[in-house]
């Protein structure tokens, strides 16, 4: 099994830390499963990007598979997170 760099982007960063503890965990827990684990489908007109759902909030990132890295692009609640 290959091992990805993930990286969080500031926003995405700031959502986490607006969470409670509880959710906070849940979060990095499924980041950290990358890109291996949970429910993730692959979003229409982009390349790279995929989303992974947790329960109510979705984790928006590009998967690089060439340099083995992965960019959170975006956290939020479930029909924000596309604006």
């Amino acid at each position: 099994m290959q091992t990805y760099r993930i990286e969080i982007e500031k926003s995405a960063f700031k959502f986490i830390k607006s969470r409670n503890e509880k959710e906070r965990r849940k979060i990095f827990s499924a980041i950290y499963g990358l890109p291996f684990e949970g429910d993730i489908k692959k979003m229409e007109g982009y390349v790279n990007r995929f989303r992974l759902r947790v329960g109510d909030i979705r984790i928006i990132y590009d998967k690089f598979d060439d340099i083995l890295k992965i960019i959170v692009v975006e956290i939020g609640n479930r029909g924000d997170v596309y604006k």
